[in-house]
């Protein structure tokens, strides 16, 4: 009986002994470092192709730093949005995320939160100089509602604006480019006197339309109105900016001032008919300075920032700004080569934008020589600003999106009243 039990007692602690290795080596494969021993290798999970810019600027931060210590690094990369999204909570789910890894500030950085695999950046940036440097509405983009930390490093620095005909403007009339919704409208009713399109706009890629609908509540509330109608303490009958845009798209659209066929027509098509030669208006940014640089160049083409709404207190900033595909790094695995390798990043990020992916640094520094003169004509527009934009289609739940996204493209094209708009959106969401 004795040599039983004692059998008994072997055989448990060897499978014992099994399972910790078992565990032991789990772990190691989930770290970038491995557990023990020195760290050989960076991993990186991003979203994207080779082609695409947060890929563009870490693979040059990374090669680059890699080569110096003589280190590998390893970047996992997948395209499509929603697969990216289901491999990142699989990282989560088994808490085996990457060194550093593409993040969205909201669902999926709280879960990262939640394992506590996030580093503090902001008190990074203040630990090496950056946090002073960086550009505040990128910094407020980006800070943590919950507890107004950091944790996410932005991808670069993406800016909106309109840009407009310089050519029609002069032959409508219109001497300085508008700076209220009112003045925007007169300017677009005189372009339409001449037999212009006043603006061009991708109706049928749910954002553009949305832009208009939340000009006015992000310029005079911030984030505070779309938070407050998703917890159903605001809507648009009660808040008067809200109100006010739903009027201000309503009057775009059934005025004829959009192009016509606006509603089927996607982003990429606005863009190719805009640069190309038609309409007067926009709504365009950072992202398409390399298809305005020539006409730019030659005085064709000019840009102002998102009009006030006349009659309430707007804020500042007039520049939507916001931070791209933001990055984590794992907290579980960040050790003396990855704050290393933190501090390179900061002191060569920003030419990395520069030189590699085109886009601006989230640092306000000096910029480059060599860049198209659009890059250093709009900066002072938004070297200063404070308050980032908000979207609202990363905001509002998906069933509430895609009803506003019906409702506004009815709204638009005049099939529904700006009353019934109100009545059916503000249904949408519980008091």
């Amino acid at each position: 009986m004795k040599r039983k039990i004692l059998a008994f007692v072997l055989i448990l602690t060897l499978v014992t002994s099994l399972l910790l290795v078992g565990c032991g080596q789990k772990k190691e494969e989930g770290s970038g470092s491995g557990s023990t021993g020195e760290r050989t290798k960076i991993t990186a999970l991003l979203k994207g192709t080779e082609s695409t810019e947060q890929y563009l600027v870490f693979n040059y931060l990374l090669k680059n730093f890699c080569d110096e210590k003589g280190l590998d690094y390893e970047i996992e990369l997948v395209n499509d949005m929603q697969d990216y999204f289901t491999k990142l909570q699989m990282y989560i789910n088994s808490n085996t995320l990457p060194d550093i890894y593409g993040c969205p500030n909201g669902t999926l950085s709280q879960a990262c939160l939640d394992i506590d695999a996030l580093v503090d950046v902001g008190a990074e940036l203040e630990r090496n100089g950056y946090a002073e440097k960086m550009n505040g509405a990128v910094k407020d983009f980006l800070t943590d509602v919950n507890d107004g930390n950091l944790y996410l490093f932005p991808q670069g620095l993406y800016c909106e604006y309109f840009m407009y005909r310089t050519d029609i403007f002069e032959e409508a009339g219109i001497k300085d480019t508008p700076t209220t919704w009112e003045e925007f409208q007169e300017a677009c009713q005189k372009i339409a006197d001449i037999g212009e399109i006043p603006v061009v706009v991708g109706g049928s890629d749910a954002w553009q339309l949305m832009r208009y609908l939340s000009f006015s509540p992000w310029r005079v509330t911030g984030a505070e109105f779309i938070q407050d109608y998703q917890a159903g303490t605001d809507s648009f009958a009660e808040n008067e900016s809200a109100k006010y845009s739903v009027n201000l798209l309503a009057d775009l659209g059934t005025k004829g001032y959009f192009e016509p066929g606006f509603a089927s027509v996607d982003y990429t098509s606005a863009c190719n008919l805009f640069y190309g030669g038609t309409g007067a208006i926009f709504y365009s940014g950072s992202g398409n300075i390399d298809l305005a640089d020539e006409m730019y160049k030659e005085g064709k083409l000019g840009f102002f920032p998102v009009p006030d709404t006349e009659g309430m207190e707007n804020m500042d900033t007039n520049v939507p700004i916001h931070a791209g595909f933001a990055e984590g790094f794992n907290k579980g695995t960040y050790d003396e080569t990855m704050q290393e390798f933190f501090d390179y990043m900061c002191e060569n990020f920003s030419d990395a934008c520069y030189t590699q992916a085109k886009i601006f640094s989230p640092f306000n520094e000096e910029l480059p020589d060599g860049l198209p003169q659009l890059y250093y004509d709009t900066q002072p527009m938004f070297a200063d600003a404070k308050t980032a934009w908000t979207s609202w289609d990363d905001k509002l739940n998906s069933d509430t999106l895609t009803k506003i996204v019906d409702a506004q493209q009815n709204l638009a094209q005049g099939n529904i009243t700006p009353e019934k708009f109100i009545e059916n959106c503000d249904a949408l969401v519980e008091k």
